[in-house]
């Protein structure tokens, strides 16, 4: 399994919808989290498996919740650089992509 980190980011927002889950119900958390950790494990395994977006950024969809992981396969690692609301204006998370490793 290749290797993989969340941006800075991208770290911060998955927190805060954790957190956001947390004040509905803690099952809604867990639930949130899990589905997550499920499709970063799948991005680790299958890292071309997400639907290309953009030349250098790809993304799989969660299926119980109405967010995307998106991330940047680079030679060494999987770069997460959004968890992703649909409901948010697309393309937010883009100036993150400036200083990645290519």
């Amino acid at each position: 399994m290749k290797a993989y980190r969340f941006h800075e980011e991208a770290d911060q927002e998955f927190q805060e919808h954790i957190g956001y889950y947390l004040g509905q119900s803690r099952s809604a958390a867990e639930r949130f989290v899990i589905e997550v950790a499920t499709a970063v494990r799948g991005i680790r395994e299958y890292p071309e498996s997400g639907s290309p977006i953009s030349r250098r950024v790809r993304q799989v969809v969660l299926n119980d919740f109405r967010f995307s992981v998106l991330y940047v396969d680079t030679p060494a690692e999987i770069i997460i650089v959004a968890v992703a609301p649909h409901r948010r204006r697309p393309g937010y998370w883009r100036k993150r992509l400036r200083n990645l490793s290519r």
